[in-house]
């Protein structure tokens, strides 16, 4: 699934020391709306419907340009 991502929350993800991304999708599932880097997974995963990917794995594809949720 390919998703448009600003390149200023590419920025903040690529920065963080946080284990996980926690994210919401638009209605299309083309744009990312809303997120939330956290180390605590349970507090958040209520809020985004179990949206949740491994930070060092979206680094990973930030690197090949080539990010996939």
């Amino acid at each position: 699934m390919k998703v448009k991502i600003s390149i200023t929350t590419l920025l903040k993800i690529y920065d963080s020391n946080k284990d996980f991304i926690l994210y919401r999708l638009n209605e299309d599932g083309t744009r990312l709306v809303d997120f939330t880097l956290s180390n605590d997974l349970s507090r958040f995963r209520a809020k985004y419907n179990n949206n949740f990917k491994l930070v060092t794995d979206i680094k990973k594809q930030i690197k090949n340009f080539k990010i996939s949720l």
